[in-house]
C-alpha cells in the first residue's frame, strides 16, 4: 500500500502536476490522521471494555465479602446476645431490693467474666481494593453511593466500638489489679491465688468497679447488636443490589 502511494506521489512530480499532488498529499494527510483517529478509537474501546471487566470483577469480589459477613454475623450474633443477657442478669441481680453482699461477690468471684473480645473482623479487601483503583467511580451514581453510604456508616459504627473499647479495656486493667474473676481457659488463677484476694475485700470500691464494668459492656453489647444488625440488613440489600447491576451489563 505504502509504494502503491510513492509511485503516486512521484508520477505526479515527474509530470509537473503541482495541484494535483498538493490535494493528494492533503488527501494523504486527512488518511493517515483518520487512521489515527480510528486507532486511538480502538484502543479507547478497547480500554473501556477492560476498565468495565475489572469493575464487574471487582464487584463479584465485593458480593463475596458481603455474602461472607452475612454468614458470619448470622454465626456471631447469637453469641453476642446470649452474652448481654447474662450481663443484664447479672446487674438484676445485685440490684434486687433482696441483693446481699454475698450476691455481689458470688457473681464477681464465680460468675462475672469482664474480658471482651471484638465479635466479628469483617471481610473489606474487595471495598477497599474497589476505591484505590478507582474503579468504585466507574459504576453507576445510585449503586456507588450506595456502597459508600454502607462502608461509611459501618467505619463510623467500629469507630465508636473502637473508641468505647478502648475505655472499657482500660477499666478491665484496673479491675485485674485488684481481683480475680470466674476461672476461664486463660484465667485459672487457682484456690489459692482466690481466697487471698478476696479474704479482704473493699466491697465499696467492688461494688464500684463491678458496675462500671457492667454498665461499659452493656454499652458495647448495644453498639456491638446495633452494628452487627445494620450489616446484616444493608449486607443483603447490597447484595440485591449488586446483583442486579451485573445482570444488566
Amino acid at each position: 500500500m505504502i509504494k502503491f502511494f510513492r509511485k503516486i506521489r512521484q508520477k505526479l512530480l515527474t509530470e509537473n502536476k503541482f495541484s494535483k499532488y498538493l490535494l493528494y498529499a492533503i488527501g494523504e494527510i486527512v488518511l493517515v490522521v483518520i487512521g489515527i483517529l480510528i486507532a486511538l478509537q480502538i484502543n479507547n474501546w478497547n480500554e473501556q471494555k477492560k476498565i468495565k471487566q475489572n469493575a464487574k470483577e471487582a464487584l463479584i469480589a465485593l458480593k463475596n465479602d458481603l455474602v461472607q459477613d452475612t454468614i458470619l454475623i448470622s454465626n456471631r450474633l447469637p453469641e453476642v446476645n446470649y452474652q448481654y443477657e447474662i450481663n443484664e442478669s447479672f446487674r438484676e441481680r445485685v440490684a434486687s431490693p433482696k441483693a446481699k453482699v454475698d450476691t455481689l461477690l458470688r457473681i464477681a468471684q464465680k460468675e462475672f467474666n469482664p474480658t471482651w473480645n471484638n465479635p466479628i473482623v469483617y471481610n473489606t479487601n474487595a471495598y477497599t481494593s474497589l476505591v484505590q483503583t478507582g474503579l468504585i467511580e466507574k459504576l453507576s451514581d445510585s449503586l456507588k453511593e450506595k456502597i459508600k453510604t454502607f462502608y461509611n456508616t459501618k467505619s463510623n459504627f467500629n469507630e465508636i466500638i473502637k473508641n468505647v473499647t478502648v475505655d472499657y479495656s482500660n477499666k478491665v486493667s484496673n479491675y485485674v489489679d485488684s481481683y480475680t474473676f470466674g476461672a476461664t481457659p486463660l484465667h485459672d488463677q487457682g484456690p489459692l491465688i482466690d481466697s487471698l484476694v478476696w479474704s479482704k475485700v473493699e466491697m465499696a470500691h467492688l461494688a464500684a468497679s463491678f458496675q462500671g464494668l457492667s454498665n461499659f459492656k452493656r454499652i458495647l453489647f448495644k453498639l456491638v447488636n446495633e452494628e452487627m444488625q445494620y450489616s446484616q440488613k444493608n449486607s443483603k440489600k447490597l447484595i440485591h443490589d449488586i446483583e442486579q447491576f451485573l445482570n444488566k451489563q
